[in-house]
């Protein structure tokens, strides 16, 4: 057995996907030609039809609603549309827009009709609004899906195919004006002809036709693999001028995404946030999750986090979010490691830290790899990484007292008597020089605008103990004081 999944008028439905409309609304979708395209029942009851000008439509229903194309709402429709199909059947084929074809010869004898009812359920849950066809062969469960109100099972092919209009197999122009010519309005009109005399007549075409009408068509699927690729995506009609709009529709984003993840069976690692600001710019924003996770809570505790913060110079016109998904991890610590108590509530406390002062200045030290004296920068966290194991029988021996350094340094007066330093005046710490090691050189980034050079010293300081200083071209700074009680 074969399956369709169909999603009828796929253009309308990316259209209304997280839109709030009423019953019976008068709506209808434009192409890039200004044409519609598909249009509500409500509004074909009104005199609109498909392939009509925009202006003609509005001619016939001044209260139609016209709205574009949402291509990259499309998209996301037919990326999960395959999802589903993936999750039933290792072979399947992306037939068309809001269409893909299953092949179940390898599915188990089961009840159609219960299996039907179970994929309609999974795709309701993912507000895919399915017909569903299974039927022998692939152009018979296409013909079955398209005459399906929710799902329909072939079982007998002959007796379905009798009562159909020849214009359910899209038949060319002048076979379809022929056969009307001739009285032959349904397919079983139409198979009751004798096939050789229609072929010898008419050619190659009217042969394949004919195997279509009666059910007698074998084509080898064109298979594809979906690629791992969450996200969804809406734009608005008018700006937003508040947060609010925002919040609601990735709360549902993140409803529906968390529910492919785990159909997947994967977890989010990383968020990445886009909003379309209407001066043409756009904001973007990568959030790493502490630890990958597809609990729709704790990823919108992190994006509720980073909106409420969020001060834009420019109203939004479109919104993304994208989930960039793992394998879940399943890690054994080592006897005395242990993992942060709740590393969601600690990367949500970032994140507000981050909003505060700013996300640059929120991080994990890193050393530069540079020779200039305390380079180090600010890097984001990597939560679900552990640190390389440190042989602790090849490990160094810490050479030298430990530096508690000031930040940011002192300034302080120094008197130099001999280009040496005999005396120091400072907030913290002053006082006579009575023993002192340098100077220690060092400079870099010769070839860059930002060149530096220092010129450090190690004194005693009388009655204070032992501290580092240095010299660059703005003055003298005390560094830190060793910790002397190590000696």
């Amino acid at each position: 057995m074969f399956a369709v999944l169909l999603l009828p008028q796929f253009r309308l439905q990316a259209v209304l996907r997280f839109r709030e409309t009423i019953p019976n609304c008068l709506l209808a979708v434009t192409d890039e030609d200004g044409r519609i395209c598909e249009l509500t029942a409500a509004a074909s009851e009104q005199g609109v039809r498909a392939d009509m000008p925009a202006v003609q439509g509005l001619a016939r229903c001044s209260s139609l609603q016209l709205l574009p194309r949402a291509k990259t709402t499309e998209q996301v429709l037919q990326h999960a549309l395959l999802e589903l199909a993936d999750s039933l059947s290792p072979e399947i084929e992306s037939t068309g827009e809001g269409c893909c074809t299953l092949d179940l010869r390898r599915a188990p004898a089961t009840d159609w009709n219960s299996w039907s009812e179970t994929v309609l359920k999974r795709a309701e849950a993912l507000e895919l609004k399915v017909a569903l066809g299974v039927a022998p062969n692939p152009d018979l469960a296409f013909l079955a899906a398209r005459r399906a109100d929710a799902f329909l099972v072939v079982q007998a092919p002959t007796a379905f195919l009798a009562q159909l209009a020849v214009t359910e197999i899209d038949p060319p122009p002048y076979l379809q004006a022929l056969l009307r010519d001739w009285g032959i309005h349904t397919l079983g009109q139409f198979t009751s002809l004798p096939r050789g005399e229609l072929a010898d007549r008419l050619g190659p075409e009217m042969d394949r036709l004919w195997q279509r009408a009666s059910g007698q068509t074998e084509r080898l699927l064109r298979l594809v693999r979906p690629a791992e690729e969450f996200a969804e995506s809406y734009e608005f009609e008018h700006e937003v001028e508040t947060i609010e709009p925002l919040i609601f529709l990735l709360r549902r984003f993140l409803d529906q995404l968390t529910l492919r993840l785990g159909s997947a069976h994967r977890v989010a690692a990383r968020m990445v946030l886009t909003l379309t600001l209407d001066d043409g710019k756009a904001h973007q924003h990568v959030f790493t999750i502490p630890t990958p996770t597809a609990d729709s809570d704790v990823l919108f505790r992190v994006l509720h986090t980073h909106l409420e913060d969020l001060r834009l110079i420019a109203h939004p016109t479109a919104l993304r979010l994208q989930i960039e998904p793992v394998h879940p991890d399943h890690q054994q610590l080592r006897f005395f490691e242990s993992p942060l108590r709740d590393p969601h509530r600690f990367g949500e406390t970032l994140a507000r830290l981050g909003a505060l002062v700013g996300a640059e200045n929120v991080g994990v030290v890193e050393l530069e790899d540079s020779h200039r004296p305390d380079a180090f920068r600010l890097v984001a966290p990597q939560f679900h990484q552990f640190a390389p194991t440190v042989d602790h029988d090849e490990e160094c021996l810490a050479i030298g007292l430990p530096l508690r350094r000031y930040r940011p340094h002192l300034p302080a007066t120094v008197r130099v008597v001999r280009q040496q330093p005999v005396e120091i005046q400072s907030s913290e710490v002053s006082g006579r020089v009575v023993d002192l090691l340098g100077p220690y050189r060092a400079s870099g980034e010769w070839w860059e605008c930002e060149q530096w050079g220092v010129e450090e010293w190690d004194v005693e300081i009388e009655g204070r103990g032992l501290y580092r200083l240095h010299q660059e071209p703005s003055g003298w700074f005390i560094d830190g004081c060793y910790d002397a009680e190590l000696r």
